[in-house]
């Protein structure tokens, strides 16, 4: 089976410009599609980020898929500095809808966190190579 090159270009999101005044700024974020058990699906924009080790979900989106957002494992993530860990609970059975692709993995879901993040574990390990190209603002996917 030959591997499959993706290429998508960055998008514009909220931020602050470098003088710290709101602003737009381009970053690495991906449509994609989630459903969980073959419920119902749901488009999200996440951020794909090469630091992330897991993938990370907001809880609101729980209802939706249709997850007891409690019955997953309970798990403290560890951010920035010193900021303390937060909350979340994993859960298995999650299926990523991505361009031509279906990505099964597993996502923490937290109440508080509110961005969509692909990480290492659970995303990018389900690909061959993932090349973040700042300069040409554009990642590209390789499939396995």
């Amino acid at each position: 089976m030959t591997s499959k090159k993706i290429t998508v270009w960055y998008q514009e999101s909220p931020g602050l410009d470098t003088k710290g005044k709101p602003s737009t700024v381009l970053r690495p974020l991906v449509d994609v599609q989630v459903n969980y058990k073959h419920g119902q699906m749901i488009r999200l924009t996440a951020l794909v980020d090469s630091g992330s080790d897991y993938n990370l979900f907001p809880a609101d989106i729980c209802r939706v898929l249709g997850i007891n957002l409690t019955k997953g494992t309970l798990i403290r993530i560890k951010g920035i500095g010193d900021a303390p860990p937060i909350e979340a609970y994993r859960h298995f059975g999650i299926k990523i809808f991505f361009e031509s692709l279906t990505i099964e993995t597993f996502a923490d879901f937290s109440s508080a966190h509110n961005q969509t993040i692909l990480g290492q574990k659970g995303f990018f390990d389900q690909f061959q190579g993932i090349e973040l190209r700042r300069p040409e603002e554009k990642i590209i996917f390789t499939s396995k």
